[in-house]
């Protein structure tokens, strides 16, 4: 069990914190994330290409939020498709980039949440090649 219950973990991801301790910034600016917690240490980056998922929360997300939209707009209050069609496309685009960092945060805390491995204790840093340098000497 990895100690947060799923109540913290949707807290942590909303103010976009580390999923371990709560306190360390997922983000140092609006699209690049940070390496590790600057408090615990815990690594964000478990794997190459651990956050595609994420990009299926911020596609179901920005999809389902459109086409109720599309729905309420165009049968709702009779706006034609031409009317929609530059708005609707303008959402499309901005919405993912707005996302974005909530899509990560969530997968991050979920994942953290949901299977405990390698949630308790920080990865070891990759050895540099001075590392291997030394240990062959």
């Amino acid at each position: 069990m990895s100690g947060i219950t799923y109540g913290m973990a949707a807290s942590r991801a909303a103010r976009l914190r580390c999923p371990r301790c709560g306190e360390g910034r997922l983000f140092r600016g609006l699209l690049t994330m940070y390496p590790h917690c600057s408090e615990c240490g815990f690594v964000y980056q478990r794997d190459p290409g651990y956050f595609l998922g994420s990009t299926y929360i911020n596609y179901g997300f920005t999809s389902l939020t459109m086409t109720v939209l599309y729905v309420v707009l165009h049968f709702g209050y009779g706006l034609s498709n031409q009317v929609l069609a530059g708005p609707l496309l303008t959402y499309c685009t901005v919405v993912p980039l707005i996302m974005f960092r909530y899509a990560r945060a969530w997968w991050l805390a979920m994942d953290s949440f949901m299977d405990t491995t390698g949630f308790q204790e920080p990865r070891a840093a990759a050895p540099t090649p001075g590392d291997a340098h030394q240990q062959k000497s």
